[in-house]
């Protein structure tokens, strides 16, 4: 491992690379040691322990393909990746061919966006009626996105520190649009499960229940983050709008 550097905090890894918002905001107090690293141009492409959105153990890189090379080519490293509990793996979009060439990790996974903001956005239309959802209405929740949004991450109060809103047709009170915050491996609140009736988009409903959340989040802990599938460019132009920033880019792999 002469090329190679352990790191046993996240002060390390940050001394590395400078404060990336994906280590500041996404891993936070939630950091396991170790990381690696691998000096990669006149910067450093790291490795470290990432859980999913479900809290799953896995692994991440920020770099490089050549960095990713280097690190992917000490066999510690690769045990490392896919030991120790680790479920997937997450990588610069790009660089996932580096992946291959050297683990098996079969196709199962795809490209997201993480995505991050400080700023609290301005208030939008409908917001006003944007309010909590009760753990009762859970099978309400699973049904209404079963139905409108079947790719989402979103697992109804799933975890008691989750925070589900909806907005509701004042006729007959059904679900028009839902969300969820809840704090991630290192705290900061993670947006989740965002959808709105197939009828009713593009009346701003998404925009009214991720506003709200972000608020709710920047207020409390002085951020927001969130994750989104890269080809859902809807999705993105909303959350820019709101003041999202794309901190990554990723393609992610599950093992087995």
């Amino acid at each position: 491992m002469s090329d190679i550097h352990t790191l046993g905090s996240l002060q390390d890894v940050l001394d590395l690379v400078g404060p990336h918002p994906v280590l500041t905001l996404d891993i936070g107090d939630g950091f396991r040691a170790p990381a690696y690293a691998a000096r990669s141009g006149t910067g450093w492409t790291v490795a470290f322990h990432r859980r999913s959105d479900h809290g799953i153990r896995g692994s991440a890189v920020i770099g490089t393909a050549e960095g990713l090379s280097t690190l992917l080519d000490d066999a510690e490293v690769r045990a490392w990746v896919t030991g120790g509990g680790n479920r997937h793996l997450s990588v610069p979009r790009g660089t996932i061919d580096v992946v291959q060439a050297r683990l098996d990790l079969g196709t199962r996974g795809g490209d997201w966006d993480w995505l991050w903001t400080t700023a609290a956005p301005e208030e939008v239309v409908g917001e006003h009626l944007v309010a909590p959802l009760p753990p009762a209405c859970r099978d309400e929740a699973e049904g209404f996105l079963d139905e409108h949004s079947p790719r989402t991450h979103g697992q109804p109060f799933a975890r008691p520190s989750q925070h589900w809103v909806a907005v509701r047709e004042p006729a007959d009170g059904s679900l028009v649009a839902i969300g969820c915050s809840e704090p991630g491996a290192g705290g900061t609140p993670t947006l989740a499960g965002i959808a709105v009736a197939r009828e009713r988009r593009g009346e701003g409903w998404g925009a009214a229940v991720t506003a709200h959340l972000t608020r709710r989040g920047v207020q409390s802990h002085g951020a927001c983050v969130l994750g989104m599938f890269a080809d859902n460019a809807p999705a993105r132009g909303l959350y820019h709008r709101l003041g999202f920033g794309t901190g990554m880019e990723w393609t992610s792999r599950w093992f087995g």
